[in-house]
This record gives structure tokens, sequence and C-alpha cells, in this order.
């Protein structure tokens, strides 16, 4: 079922208090003018695999965020993809999910980069497409902390906070609302993720239950 891991997101992007700062290692780090994302994730144990990207830092499209989370998912005794992303912009959220009726066009996965393309419907005169591009490379890595096997807490996620995200965001008419880079992206990338490139709608290898 559903419950072995559930993920919320609570804001695409907020406003840091003025003035807040943090001490850490005797450096003082000013929040002012900065910009938030919150999220949480809970339950008993992660999927075997997934990618997750976010970043709300595009500098030519201020309060614009993006997050993607695709995963592989266990299901009545059975492992099926699914996904759920999102973008705000200009005071607008778009999905991109399953539950929205989005489709991918295509996801790449390499040790230099994530490529993923995708459409937040089904018809292609309808809804919004996006283009992303993550740079992966010499990207610092932190270890994370994570539930394991339903018992404990474990070091087994390594998290990026400063890859780069080139979106491109179309409208149904093909014009371009958003082409810019976000930076200080995060990036997880776990697991044998060509599992989730091998089961894109159209592929043979595709799962013919629920594909992305």
């Amino acid at each position: 079922s559903f419950d072995h891991i559930l993920h919320g997101s609570l804001t695409l992007t907020h406003s840091s208090l003025e003035d807040e700062v943090e001490k850490v290692s005797s450096s003082i780090i000013s929040f002012d003018n900065g910009r938030g994302y919150t999220e949480k994730d809970f339950g008993k144990s992660f999927p075997s695999l997934w990618v997750w990207i976010q970043s709300n830092s595009f500098p030519q499209n201020t309060g614009t965020s993006l997050f993607v989370s695709i995963a592989r998912l266990p299901l009545f005794g059975m492992e099926l993809p699914g996904f759920t992303a999102a973008i705000w912009h200009n005071g607008t959220l778009i999905p991109f999910a399953t539950w929205s009726g989005a489709k991918f066009e295509d996801i790449r996965i390499s040790e230099e980069e994530v490529y993923i393309a995708m459409r937040s419907s089904r018809s292609r005169r309808r809804g919004y497409r996006v283009e992303i591009t993550v740079d992966r490379r010499n990207v610092p890595e932190v270890l994370l902390y994570a539930p394991v096997n339903f018992t404990k807490m474990a070091p087994f996620v390594w998290e990026a906070l400063q890859a780069r995200v080139h979106m491109r965001l179309f409208n149904s008419h093909g014009d371009v609302l958003v082409d810019d880079v976000g930076e200080y992206a995060g990036l997880e990338v776990h697991g044998n993720v060509q599992w989730l490139v091998d089961n894109v709608c159209g592929k043979k290898t595709a799962s013919k239950i629920i594909c992305l």
C-alpha cells in the first residue's frame, strides 16, 4: 500500500523572515531576501528508487518554483511507477501528476544530467509542456537519514543542494513562458533509476498495468 511513504509539499515558495540568521561553525548566515520551500515525508520506508528535483531560485522569474518526484511505488504486492510534480508561476499552480492526467514524453538519466520532458495533459491542445535539464556534474552531495525496513532511521540518501536546473515551460500554443536556470537546486537520484526510464509509456519495456 501507499502507507510505506507519504509525501507532502507544504509551500512551493515563500519569503524568508527578515533578519533571520543562523550561526553555523562560528559563521553568521543571513536569510534576508531569501526564498523557502517546505515539504515533508512520513511513513515506514522510502521507495526502492526515485528521482527528486526542486528549485525556486530562478533569477529571471522570481517566485517561480518547480518540484518533481518520480518513484517506484509498492501497490498490492507489486511495484509500479508513480510521479507527482508541479510548477508555481505568476500566481498559478500547474500540476504535472498522475491524478491530473499528465504524461511523460521522455526521461533520460546519466551521470552528467537528468532530462525530463512532460505534458500536464494527455491532449496536445490543452495544458502546458515542460522541459527540465539538471546538470549533475561536479555537484557536491550530503548524506541524509531516512526510514529503513519499517524499524529504524539510517543514513543512505545522498542529496545535492547545488545542482543547476534549466527549465523551459510552454503553454498550449507553444509559447515560451519560462526559459530560466534555477541555481541551488535540490536533486536526489537513488537506486536503479533506469527502471523509470524503461517504464515511460510507449516503450516495449514499460509496465502494461501503469506506465509513466
